[in-house]
């Protein structure tokens, strides 16, 4: 499928309008009110939708519309709401004078323009999808296009500016449908979100991280906005475990909201090791998680999901094999086979097994995808998978690069094969976490050869907790959408008016490409010296530094004056560059008007200081430890005090992110977990000092 390209998803002209003398819609605020119009046998996401609709309409005019069923009887403005797949809705558009046969058959199409009644009544604006996610797209779109609705006002806390009156002359005079048939998001490592607003539930999971689920309310804001950016898919978050209430009730959430509802990677029918662990332990079992020691243990459980899943549609299942943890299957399993080639048989034989349960129990040939991350990329390169007819396979990029991997490029494609993409925004390890890392640019290249390849089945996103990383959420919906040659700078020029203000959309546009240019490359694969990559580098230091009987003797090794010698310049070159980025992000605010400048304090400044606080700390704790490996004690502890200061003013300089609705925002920050980090330092620096006398001796 191709589709024009929509620039933006407000602030632009429409792809198409209808010509000069079209029909007129009006609203205005504080006079009658505007009725929308819905038939009863449209699906409940569409009647969600327009709930949300009823609520735009009310935050920018002041009067809330009400929702009926029939033009009987109805008055005032009418915005006729229909889907070309339900008979009734199709029927009442065509009653109002709009008619939806050209979008019939189509995959999410929508339309949304005004039209003149045929008994002259009152003025209508047609909304029409071909199905009912296109008609939820439709809405939205109008929302964003003429309410001036932000699509990720979930995330800025800014409301849409009060209007008197609002008046369409236009639409769009063409349908509009999106390039790859999924798009989506995977929040994955979510314990920003989870920590936001804590849940007194318990997941059926034992781990540190994923043990609370994230809150019904901030799912909520998550379906949401991923439907105004006209996404359709979604995997809820990390071992997501159908034999949780909890868990249950968010897949069944999504549904409602009309997303499709995928599983991690990790997660093959799914069944993490998590799951399969807590299947047998309620049969009074321990078995391994070992699918070359026990396949009809594995087997078993995948059967028992499968038919868990299965109860719920629009389900787009995942095959594979790998083990606990998100790592390959031979890691954790010491009998696992030694060579490529029999590790790829293994993989393809659990594989073709799982899409048998798959249509057992479906009864079908549901959508289904290979994700080929990590170790799945090396063997597919080496032709060693075979993959189930019916079956897309997911190409990925490496997490510490954001570039898609060899067999991406090297592998041929199959015939009559869908395949797509799995792409990090975020990324738990070396890549982004607590800052945006990844430039548009590296985005808008890898999208457009993907598109270009023809690789358009489906594309995830990994958004981790998606507020650090929404302009690029955005992004890579609008490339998945429309025309995925975009210009990344018009984008971010656009999205920088929107957000900020024609005003002050230039020098913001500018600041956020000075913030891309700060991070410092690591290697000419493209990776970055990004927030993960940091605080790994000075956890390894720390830890050692921290540890009393190995340290002393391990200070002057030289793999440890190596890792001096790499990351210490680096640290300190990019924390100059975000010092500067910072300053000049300061300057740039009193150009932004002061409704305005919160979101770019929380979405650029934040991250700035953080990026410049991070690696200043990584900075010193190299020179601390280079010091006391030079028996120059007192320096050490100087040293180490000026890390724990560079990482205190972070967290004190992050609290400004956590104002009004985004209060305790870094509260769950268990994964690089700051504080932990800036009171070990602290402490390396107090046990340096206790040593500084003894240099004089």
């Amino acid at each position: 499928m191709k589709a024009a390209s929509l620039l933006a998803l407000t602030a632009v002209a429409p792809l198409r309008a209808d010509p000069p003398g079209a029909a007129r819609f009006e609203l205005a605020g504080g006079e009658e009110a505007a009725c929308i119009v819905l038939a009863e046998a449209e699906q409940g996401c569409v009647l969600l939708a327009a709930q949300d609709l009823v609520r735009d309409i009310e935050r920018v005019t002041g009067v809330a519309p009400s929702i009926v069923h029939s033009l009987r009887g109805a008055m005032g403005p009418l915005i006729v709401v229909g889907s070309a797949d339900c008979a009734e809705g199709k029927a009442l558009l065509a009653s109002a004078g709009a008619r939806a046969d050209e979008l019939a058959g189509r995959w999410e199409a929508f339309r949304n323009w005004p039209v003149g009644r045929p008994d002259g009544g009152a003025q209508v604006m047609a909304i029409a999808g071909s199905d009912a996610r296109g008609t939820i797209f439709g809405i939205y779109d109008f929302a964003a296009r003429h309410l001036g609705v932000d699509p990720i006002g979930n995330w800025t806390g800014l409301p849409p500016a009060r209007r008197d009156r609002i008046v369409v002359t236009g639409g769009l005079a063409k349908p509009v449908e999106p390039a790859f048939r999924f798009r989506g998001w995977f929040l994955n490592d979510e314990d920003l979100l989870t920590g936001w607003r804590l849940s007194d539930e318990r997941r059926r999971l034992v781990h540190f991280y994923f043990h609370r689920p994230v809150a019904d309310e901030v799912y909520g804001k998550v379906f949401e906005t991923a439907l105004r950016l006209r996404c359709n898919l979604i995997i809820p978050g990390s071992y997501i475990d159908l034999e949780s209430a909890c868990d249950r009730r968010i897949v069944e959430a999504a549904r409602h909201r009309g997303l499709f509802v995928s599983q991690h990677h990790t997660q093959p029918l799914g069944v993490s090791a998590f799951c399969f662990r807590n299947y047998w332990h309620d049969r009074g079992k321990k078995p391994e998680f070992s699918y070359t020691k026990n396949p009809r243990e594995m087997e078993i459980v995948w059967a028992h999901y499968a038919r868990l899943w299965a109860k719920y549609p629009n389900v787009i299942w995942q095959l594979g094999l790998r083990g606990a943890a998100d790592r390959a299957f031979w890691s954790t399993d010491p009998g696992a086979p030694k060579t490529d080639q029999e590790r790829g048989e293994l993989v393809s034989r659990a594989m073709g097994r799982q899409w048998e349960l798959v249509r057992e129990v479906t009864g079908a040939t549901p959508p289904a995808t290979a994700t080929l991350w990590a170790e799945g990329s090396d063997l597919h390169a080496k032709g060693h998978l075979r993959f189930p007819a019916g079956v897309a396979v997911v190409f990925a990029d490496e997490g510490a690069t954001q570039e898609m991997q060899d067999d991406f490029r090297e592998i041929d494609r199959e015939p009559g094969r869908g395949y797509g993409a799995y792409y990090h925004a975020a990324f738990w390890g070396a890549g982004p976490r607590l800052v945006q890392g990844v430039p548009l640019e590296k985005i808008a290249r890898n999208y457009g050869e993907i598109a270009r390849r023809g690789d358009t089945y489906l594309s995830v996103l990994n958004v981790g907790s998606i507020r650090e990383v929404i302009l690029q959420a955005e992004a890579v919906a609008e490339l998945t959408w429309g025309d995925p040659g975009f210009s990344h700078e018009a984008f971010l020029r656009r999205w920088c008016a929107r957000e900020f203000g024609e005003g002050a959309a230039d020098e913001t546009a500018r600041a956020y490409g000075a913030f891309f240019a700060a991070f410092v490359p690591l290697s000419s694969k493209g990776a970055l010296m990004l927030d993960g990559v940091v605080r790994f580098a000075g956890k390894s230091l720390l830890d050692t530094a921290l540890d009393r009987d190995t340290y002393p003797a391990y200070a002057g090794r030289a793999e440890v004056y190596k890792l001096l010698d790499r990351y210490g310049p680096l640290a300190a070159a990019a924390a100059q560059n975000f010092r500067q980025v910072a300053d000049d992000a300061g300057g740039v605010l009193p150009r932004i008007s002061p409704e305005r400048r919160q979101f770019f304090v929380d979405n650029l400044l934040v991250q700035a200081e953080t990026m410049a606080g991070l690696c200043r700390w990584l900075e010193k704790l190299c020179g601390g430890v280079r010091a006391f490996a030079s028996l120059e004690v007192a320096g050490a502890a100087a040293q180490a005090r000026g890390a724990a200061d560079a990482l205190g003013h972070v967290l004190e300089y992050r609290k400004r992110a956590e104002w009004g609705p985004w209060a305790d925002w870094y509260r769950g920050d268990w994964r690089m977990n700051l504080p932990a980090l800036h009171e070990d330092t602290a402490r390396l620096a107090g046990r340096w000092a206790g040593l500084a006398p003894l240099e004089g001796k």
